[in-house]
Parts: structure tokens; sequence; C-alpha cells
């Protein structure tokens, strides 16, 4: 497929199938306006970055590209939650956010998260916030770190590790 005749079938894949593909993204991520995100960044992705012979059926390729996409977010989405997310009150009163033990907690949690960010190599340290806070992409992450993105990968993963065992 040349570059052109594959950028037209991409972009007429997308506008064809649009409901489709939010659809999908939806269902996975919960939420309307992350899916259109979604959809967009697949586009983007695609436009940019396809394969030579992407596959027999563009439509069925590019849903999967987007589904993927939609499980790498809902998978961000979950982790955030996990390393971030303040306690759960198990009882029916009101959250007293300015009680002395509250604030202790708290004070608690954000110095283990900076401690166990300071124990990180640098360039894990730098690859973690790059992804999670800045949204960069691990290809964009490699390219800046000079290393595969394979590598980003794993730095990401030793990081999740070493931050998912924290207290929270």
């Amino acid at each position: 497929m040349s570059g052109n005749a594959g950028h037209t079938a991409i972009t007429r894949t997308f506008i064809v199938h649009r409901r489709h593909l939010l659809c999908i993204a939806t269902r996975i991520v919960g939420c309307r306006s992350l899916a259109e995100d979604i959809v967009h960044d697949a586009y983007v992705k695609l436009l940019f970055h396809m394969p030579h012979e992407p596959s027999v059926s563009e439509h069925g390729y590019v849903c999967r590209v987007v589904r993927n996409l939609a499980l790498d977010g809902y998978r961000r989405q979950q982790l955030e939650r996990r390393l971030f997310a303040s306690e759960f009150v198990e009882t029916d009163a009101p959250l007293d956010t300015n009680s002395p033990d509250r604030i202790a907690s708290t004070r608690e949690r954000e110095r283990s998260l900076r401690d166990a960010m300071r124990s990180l190599p640098p360039r894990t340290r730098d690859a973690l916030m790059q992804y999670y806070f800045e949204g960069q992409s691990q290809r964009t992450i490699a390219t800046r770190l000079g290393i595969s993105p394979a590598m980003v990968s794993c730095i990401l993963q030793d990081a999740r590790d070493a931050l998912g065992a924290l207290p929270l």
C-alpha cells in the first residue's frame, strides 16, 4: 500500500467507522471524552507510523489499535488510582479532612511516596515522571533518554513494582 493510498484508506476508515471506534474505546475506559482522545491518538499514530501492509482489513486493524490504546489508558488510570488515591473511609460519617489523624496519615503517605521516588535511579524517575505526569509516549521517552522503547517499558515496570509496594 503506497503512502498516500494508505493515508486515504486509514482516514476513510476512521471517518466511516468513527462511532464504532468510539464505542470500543468508551466501553473500555468508561468515559466518552477520554474515548474521543484515544480515537484521535490512534488516528495520528496510524497516520504517521502506519506499517507498509497493515492487514487485510483496515477496519479490523484500526479497531485493534483503538482497543489497545484504550486498554493502555485504562491500565494507566488504574495504576494512578492505586498509587495516588486517598484512603477509603468505611463509615457513613462525613469525612473530616482536617482531623489530626487524617493530616498525619496523608503526610506519611506523601513522605513515603517522595522517599520511594528519590530512591529510584535517575533514569527510572525521569521516565516515570515523563510518562505519568507529562503524558509522554514510551517512544518519545526512549528518544529523549537514548534507549529503546522496550527498555522504557522495562524501566516503567520496575518503577511500578517499586512504587506498588508502598502502603497507600
